[in-house]
């Protein structure tokens, strides 16, 4: 009897022992609320993110040429019989960038260079878009108030390897502040002068007035349409310290549900890529966007290229 009483009590123990965990009801996983990040932790993990695009192969720190195009043709290439010299590391004559009547064409001088990865001798440049490459080296074409430019990248740029990362000051409620925009009665443009001597024109979002330490101030903030932020460009006392002096930017979110007040959350400004690299084409501050006062918020400054950058 004890000999089929054992094994049936084992079976059953076993049985019991093999039946899964009850899933868990969908309506149980509906009612799990996501983590909510406080407003330190999501500025955090913005600096964050901010830091790593920086430091990126292909982000502002890779630039490592900036070449002003002529109508014409432009030869490209270490050799000094060149119009724009290259750096070391790429051919003696690397290729031949034509302008006319608005078209830029490319034709290569090395047969290991590739156009958008392809084996092409020669091919219309679409501005932004078609990459030449070869190696650890590549440029595309931009267009600007000053002309057309080839704007050349490397993966392997030293900058890239010597970057610290980026340095903010700690977050501060103070420096989130309720603003109000005022927007033109009619659409405005607005005057945007460059770090290379130029002067552009952008659509005007309207102004965005705060107050701080008792006192009224506004700045104007430029549209690039509402699908994304205003953008505020500014500088302040800090800059002759501590902060890039030629300013800062901050995105600043649309006002919303018909109302028309935001935030400017100065916590959030950073530095423009013309703070890292002598290759950038940044625009500035607009006249009158220049507090006087302290804003002891946002991103430091170190110089980060050497003497030894050129601008081409």
């Amino acid at each position: 009897m004890k000999s089929f009483v054992y094994p049936i009590l084992i079976l059953t123990l076993f049985a019991c022992s093999s039946i899964p965990n009850p899933p868990v009801s969908d309506q149980s996983a509906k009612n799990e609320k996501p983590v909510e990040l406080s407003e330190k932790q999501e500025w955090q993990n913005w600096v964050n993110k901010h830091s790593e695009g920086r430091s990126s192969k292909n982000g502002w720190l890779s630039l490592a040429g900036l070449y002003w195009l002529n109508e014409g043709d432009n030869t490209l290439g270490t050799d000094k019989s060149n119009l724009h010299l290259f750096p070391e590391g790429t051919p003696s004559f690397f290729g031949l960038v034509n302008i006319e009547k608005e078209v830029v064409t490319f034709t290569r001088k090395n047969s290991e260079i590739k156009i958008d990865d392809k084996d092409i001798e020669s091919q219309v440049l679409v501005l932004n878009k078609t990459i030449v490459s070869l190696n650890s080296y590549s440029f595309y074409i931009i267009k600007r108030e000053r002309g057309f430019a080839v704007r050349l990248k490397n993966t392997e740029n030293p900058s890239i390897a010597k970057y610290d990362g980026v340095h903010f000051l700690p977050y501060s409620e103070e420096y989130a502040i309720p603003a109000r925009l005022i927007q033109h009665k009619t659409p405005q443009t607005i005057q945007i002068a460059t770090v290379y001597d130029t002067v552009r024109e952008n659509d005007s979002a309207g102004w965005l007035e705060f107050e701080f330490n008792g006192q009224k101030h506004r700045l104007q903030a430029i549209s690039y349409g509402k699908d994304g932020p205003m953008s505020l460009m500014f500088a302040d006392e800090t800059g002759q310290e501590t902060t890039y002096g030629a300013g800062r930017y901050l995105d600043v979110d649309w006002p919303k549900d018909g109302s028309d007040m935001t935030v400017i959350n100065f916590n959030y400004a950073y530095n423009p890529p013309c703070a890292i690299t002598p290759f950038a084409t940044c625009p500035l501050p607009p006249r009158g966007n220049r507090l006087d006062f302290n804003i002891e918020a946002g991103e430091l400054y170190s110089n980060t290229y050497t003497d030894a950058d050129t601008k081409h």
